[in-house]
């Protein structure tokens, strides 16, 4: 289909509004009614805030004109009306409400107005709907925005989603994109699954890779490292463990059974709270200085921080002494990391500082490695 608005680049915008208001009140997701059930917790939407930003990279680092084609209103219009780029069309209806069928009609808004690339803010739910109705005729690029991002269309911060975009546009005939999973995991479920494939633009900013299971040939090092920390876990310290079965393994040398996806309080050897929210956990390290955080190492894509597990906050961070995070990964999940570096994401455009530059990793008893954090 020929290009009728102009010859300038085209970009498609679709953001979902509740997208990751579950994350901080412990919600792994907000499908459904889970959404109304954030709000009524006290989540606040940040979407639109996240796409603001990523548009707003956009702006200043391709300078050239910009066809965009955004949702109307909250999903997509406001952000960017607030980046300060011009919205030459929009597709649906204002609305305080949205569904994954709105992000569906967008999506095919954008495809038949031959956009040249959709960005979008949301997760892994966000990102199956608009790859369902895409495939891999258009090129997509997620801004990391909700509470699940297992799938390998995300840049790794809304900074570098903008960086990505502009690279990616400015290439003209010369752009590259490659093919990637699209995950998620269903409500109640543990187990992900490839549920489709999509087209992300190559930039040397750098996109996510999928989230990938942890190689087997480490398995025995990670219960005889859970079994080492348990073991030297002191009386009247408090433990929060995050999610994932490396962590996990510390529950399970203690014999208790807390979530998989969620963050757990322990302390003498006993739950105090299993997925607390970040309330929760702000109020229980406020009154127990000296708390130790246990964070494991998502698969293929090296996030400690801000994806799933969203429950620590900055201002949960701020109140555990540096020399108290403690992580933990596999082995073989370190080697995999390309390019071998952490990240974190935090949800705000300033890096936390307590988080910067290299970190030990224990990867069994007796061994641990170095790594980079970066944002």
């Amino acid at each position: 289909m020929a290009k009728t608005l102009s010859t300038a680049v085209r970009v498609g915008v679709i953001v979902n509004p509740i997208a990751g208001m579950g994350g901080a009140v412990a919600l792994h997701g907000t499908d459904g009614d889970a959404s109304e059930q954030a709000r009524a917790l006290g989540a606040l939407p940040g979407a639109e805030e996240r796409m603001q930003r990523a548009l707003a990279v956009l702006r200043r680092e391709h300078p050239a004109a910009i066809d965009i084609v955004a949702a109307a209103g909250a999903m997509g219009e406001n952000s960017v009306c607030a980046s300060g780029l011009t919205v030459a069309r929009t597709v649906g209806v204002a609305s305080n409400t949205t569904s994954a069928a709105d992000t569906r009609a967008a999506a095919i808004a954008m495809r038949d107005a031959d956009v040249d690339l959709v960005l979008f803010a949301g997760g892994d739910g966000t990102a199956a709907d608009i790859v369902a109705e895409l495939g891999t005729v258009i090129t997509v690029l997620g801004t990391p925005s909700g509470v699940k991002m297992h799938s390998g269309v995300f840049a790794r911060t809304p900074e570098r989603a903008g960086e990505i975009a502009a690279e990616y546009l400015a290439a003209g005939e010369r752009r590259v994109s490659f093919e990637t999973e699209v995950l998620d995991v269903a409500p109640g479920e543990h187990d992900i699954s490839d549920i489709a494939v999509a087209r992300v633009p190559h930039a040397t900013a750098g996109v996510q890779g999928p989230k990938v299971a942890r190689p087997d040939s480490s398995e025995a090092d990670i219960p005889a490292l859970g079994a080492d920390i348990a073991a030297s876990m002191t009386a009247g310290t408090s433990y929060i463990l995050g999610p994932g079965t490396t962590v996990g393994s510390i529950l399970g040398a203690l014999g208790l059974e807390g979530t998989r996806n969620g963050c757990d309080i322990v302390a003498n050897g006993a739950l105090v709270t299993v997925d607390a929210s970040e309330e929760t956990l702000f109020e229980h390290v406020s009154t127990h200085p000296g708390s130790v955080l246990i964070l494991g190492v998502v698969g293929g894509q090296g996030f400690l921080l801000g994806r799933g597990n969203q429950q620590i906050s900055p201002r949960v961070l701020s109140l555990i002494d540096d020399e108290n995070i403690v992580i933990v990964a596999a082995q073989n999940k370190i080697d995999a990391l390309q390019p071998p570096q952490l990240h974190v994401d935090l949800g705000r455009a300033e890096p936390y500082l307590a988080l910067q530059g290299y970190r030990r990793i224990r990867t069994s008893p007796t061994r641990s490695t170095v790594l980079r954090i970066t944002h």
